[in-house]
This record gives C-alpha cells, sequence and structure tokens, in this order.
C-alpha cells in the first residue's frame, strides 16, 4: 500500500506537470498525452480506491475480485445433465472430426474408425459450407469457402481460426506489397477507443456486453467443475481500474487433475460454447422483449412520425470512391447525385412525412431508387445499386414543418432503441468472436488445454513422457498461433 501511495503523489505531481506545460507553451500539442495520463490516472486512482475500500487484490493498475456468492448459484444450475451433451457438442464444434475420433473412434476397428471419421467430417464440412455459402457467394469465393468449411470439417473452430488467421495474414502482406494500407487482422477492442488503423470506436456500453459474456462463459466452466464433483474455491472479476476486463472461477487445480480426461475436456470446452450457445438466447430474448414493447410504442411512434411533416429532405453528403483496409470501394452516388439537390421519393415512396421516409428504408434492396429536384428545379429520377458496405454514398438532412417537429421524448426514444440494437449487435459479435477464439490451442485460451489433452495419443511416435508430449503439443502450436497473431497484428504499429 506504501508503494502505491508512492506512485499516487508521483502521478498527481506529473499531472501538474503536464497541466503547467500546457499554459507554459501552448503552441505544442499535448493532447496525446494528456489522454494517455487522463486514461492512466484513471485506472490508477480507482485501482486504489478498490484495495481502499474493498481490499482487493491489486497489481498496480489491475485488480482481482473474489467473492464465494454466486458458488451456491452455480451448483443449482449444475445439476442439469443437459450440460454434459452441450459440452460433449462443444468439443465437436471446436475440434471436428479430430474430436470425434478421440471421443468415439479410438477403440473402434480400423475400417470402423475411418468410416466415422469420414462421416464425420463430411457432415461437418456440409453443415458449414450450405449457411456460410450464402454469405460468400459467387465462384470467386470457391476456393475460400472450400478452405474453411475443410477447416472446420477436420479441426472444427480451432482450425477454422487458424485458417482465417493465415488467409488474413497472407492477405495482408500481399496489400502491402501491392503499396496498400490494410487493417489489422487482429486489433484491441477498447470501449470508448477507435479500434487502431480500423474506424470502429466501441461505444462505452460495451464494457457492460464484456461483463455479460465473461459471466456467461466463467459461469459455464464452473458449471461444469461442479458437475465434476471437484472443488470451486472462488468466483470473480479481473479489473482494470474499476473496468471489467475478465472473469474467471477459481477450481481446486489439483482436483481437475484427478479427473477423467473426459470431465477435464468437457470443462474447458463449456465456456467458449457457452458464448456460441447464448447467441441464439440473447437473440429470442431481444425479440420477445420488442414484440412485448410493440403495442405499446408501435402506435405511439407511428402517429408521431405522420404528424412530422417534411418541408424538404437535402443532400448534403456525396461521397467520392473511398479505400478502405487496402480495398477501393465504388460510391454509387458520385456523378449521379449533386449536393444541394432534394431527396423527393425514395423508393417510389413521397417523402411527405417522417413516416413517409421511415417505410420507405423498409423498402429498401439492393437497388435504390430517388427522385430528385436539382437546384435548377429539374425533376431527375436516379437508380443505385449499393455497394459492397451496403451504402449508396450520400448522406441527407431533413427538415420539418415547423410545428410538427417530433417531441424530446421521441427523440430519446429513438436514442435508446439504436443504444439498443447496438448493444444485441456487439453482444453477438463479441460472443461469436471471443469463443473463436477462445478454441485457438494457445496457452492462454481454453482451446490451449483441450489441445494437450486431445492430442496426446497422436503425438505417441515420439516416444517421450506424457509431461514432455503435452509440453511439445503446446509449443508446437504456441509457435504457430503466436507467429500467426503477429502477423495479423502487423498493420497496428504501421
Amino acid at each position: 500500500m506504501d508503494r502505491l501511495k508512492t506512485v499516487l503523489v508521483a502521478s498527481l505531481l506529473l499531472g501538474v506537470i503536464l497541466i503547467l506545460a500546457t499554459q507554459t507553451f501552448p503552441a505544442i500539442d499535448l493532447s496525446f498525452i494528456l489522454t494517455t495520463y487522463a486514461v492512466f490516472a484513471f485506472l490508477l486512482f480507482s485501482t486504489f480506491a478498490l484495495k481502499l475500500f474493498t481490499g482487493a487484490e491489486t497489481f498496480w493498475l489491475f485488480s482481482m475480485v473474489r467473492t464465494q456468492r454466486f458458488i451456491g448459484f452455480i451448483e443449482r444450475i449444475s445439476r442439469f445433465r443437459l450440460w454434459d451433451l452441450l459440452a460433449d457438442l462443444g468439443l465437436v464444434i471446436g475440434f471436428g472430426a479430430i474430436a470425434v475420433d478421440y471421443l468415439w473412434g479410438r477403440n473402434l476397428s480400423k475400417a470402423r474408425r475411418i468410416l466415422l471419421d469420414v462421416f464425420a467430417a463430411l457432415l461437418l464440412f456440409s453443415l458449414f459450407f450450405a449457411p456460410v455459402s450464402l454469405f460468400l457467394r459467387g465462384p470467386e469465393n470457391l476456393v475460400l469457402l472450400t478452405m474453411f468449411s475443410l477447416s472446420f470439417a477436420l479441426g472444427g473452430l480451432m482450425l477454422l481460426a487458424i485458417a482465417v488467421l493465415v488467409f488474413q495474414a497472407v492477405e495482408i502482406f500481399a496489400k502491402f506489397g501491392a503499396g496498400k494500407k490494410p487493417c489489422p487482422g487482429v486489433a484491441p477492442v477498447i470501449p470508448g477507443l477507435q479500434i487502431p488503423n480500423v474506424p470502429i470506436a466501441p461505444p462505452m456500453y460495451v464494457w457492460v456486453v464484456f461483463l455479460v459474456i465473461l459471466v456467461v462463459h466463467e459461469f459455464s466452466h464452473g458449471a461444469l467443475i461442479k458437475r465434476a464433483n471437484a472443488r470451486l474455491k472462488s468466483v470473480g472479476l479481473l479489473v482494470a481500474g474499476m473496468l471489467p476486463i475478465g472473469a474467471f472461477v477459481e477450481p481446486d487445480d489439483e482436483d481437475i487433475k484427478l479427473k477423467s480426461e473426459r470431465q477435464q475436456l468437457r470443462i474447458f470446452a463449456i465456456g467458449p460454447m457457452a458464448n456460441l450457445y447464448s447467441i441464439p438466447i440473447f437473440i429470442i430474448i431481444s425479440n420477445l422483449l420488442l414484440l412485448a414493447a410493440a403495442p405499446a410504442l408501435g402506435p405511439y411512434v407511428e402517429g408521431i412520425q405522420r404528424d412530422a411533416k417534411i418541408e424538404s429532405v437535402v443532400v448534403v453528403t456525396v461521397l467520392e470512391d473511398y479505400e478502405l483496409c487496402g480495398d477501393t470501394f465504388k460510391s454509387p452516388a458520385m456523378g449521379q447525385v449533386e449536393k444541394g439537390w432534394l431527396l423527393k421519393e425514395y423508393n417510389g415512396v413521397k417523402l411527405e412525412s417522417f413516416h413517409d421516409l421511415s417505410q420507405a428504408i423498409l423498402r429498401s434492396d439492393r437497388n435504390v431508387s430517388l427522385v430528385l429536384e436539382t437546384e435548377t428545379g429539374e425533376i431527375v429520377e436516379r437508380t443505385l445499386e449499393k455497394n459492397e458496405h451496403n451504402t449508396i454514398g450520400l448522406s441527407t438532412e431533413w427538415k420539418f414543418v415547423a410545428g410538427t417537429e417530433p417531441p424530446l421524448e421521441y427523440n430519446l426514444l429513438s436514442a435508446l432503441l439504436k443504444a439498443y440494437s447496438g448493444f444485441l449487435t456487439w453482444l453477438i459479435l463479441l460472443s461469436f468472436a471471443i469463443a473463436l477464439v477462445n478454441f485457438l490451442p494457445i496457452a492462454i485460451f481454453d482451446g490451449a488445454r483441450i489441445a494437450r489433452i486431445m492430442f496426446l495419443p497422436y503425438f505417441g511416435f515420439l516416444n517421450m513422457s506424457k509431461e514432455d508430449t503435452e509440453k511439445f503439443i503446446g509449443r508446437l502450436f504456441l509457435w504457430i498461433v503466436a507467429g500467426l497473431l503477429i502477423l495479423n497484428a502487423w498493420p497496428l504499429v504501421l
């Protein structure tokens, strides 16, 4: 605590020096340094407050907050046998035909084992290829789609994640070679800060998204630990300052090692799989909430939109062709629409009220039809095909007839619904991303512990002890995956 107090005092002095420097040398831009200091100071002082008032275990800017409060809840939800089925299915989804062979093929005759493995691979290939082909359409994507489908079939999400990293690394360096600036294949997601070299800034509520995902992940681990009759010492959060960046359940590691390999595999696999299983649950709950609110909100929103009469809809921006992540995207509106033109009809709907505009947007498909009035009063028609980002390259500003503007309550409701939609979107995207990454066979992820057990029988030719073979498997995947992660993160520093 004394050392922490010393650092706090030093930080305060540094802050005073920076403030004096901005006053003394106003021509020097110290905004980046001040922002960095503000973030550091917030983390440091909030960590000190956490240590002072809760007694949490702190490590400079980070803290571990432990509790036994939720162990009883975890024990109650662990009583359902469905957990075992979900964990076994997770092993297959996570490690593909390799998991099928490990779990059910090793005790079969050679011929039956081959048939089982081939059948499993073909089934998994089809289950991946069919839905993903709806997104990766066209003959130009057939090779990529086949490579990803084959990776999933053989090694599940683990091998699929590696295949994606390989593809992105090749693409990154191909763009570097062509003199283009690619986006990173992997990047930190810090709510409130723009992702480096990517025009995306996760909103602050993504901290709550992280917390939800981490609780689902860790409580699921805890449920399988209790199902294995292993001791669960505590649950808790890892926080930076007071911001949650991780969650954990703390088992008795020696107790876990005494359990069967199948039980250990289930414990490790259920965490990332719970993040995948939760995605349809989140979607269902979200839709149910919206359906429950619709009878009350629907008429209110429609009434306000109908009463809000549009005086004009003005084109305020027409984008030029733009480059993103080393790829050039066309702006369909460029050369077709001019800034200052008035938008009269959108997808065949005359824009007389706010309700007309919302209905016209709902009709939108790949092609967008526009009726516009030029600055000279001429009426022109344009049909624009959306680009790869599902946009037509223009933005508008609408003006309401005086006295018919939507009230403040409507604007607040719109902002709330937009945040709700954004929260759900980030929850789904990050749930999938965290599940995918956690199957990577590298030390900090669940996939590493699964790989050390599951690949052990296939490395018997090394004639090493079990412990040495597990270390070899860990080092092998560490070099492969860490190397790919570094290659994918390379654009972050360029």
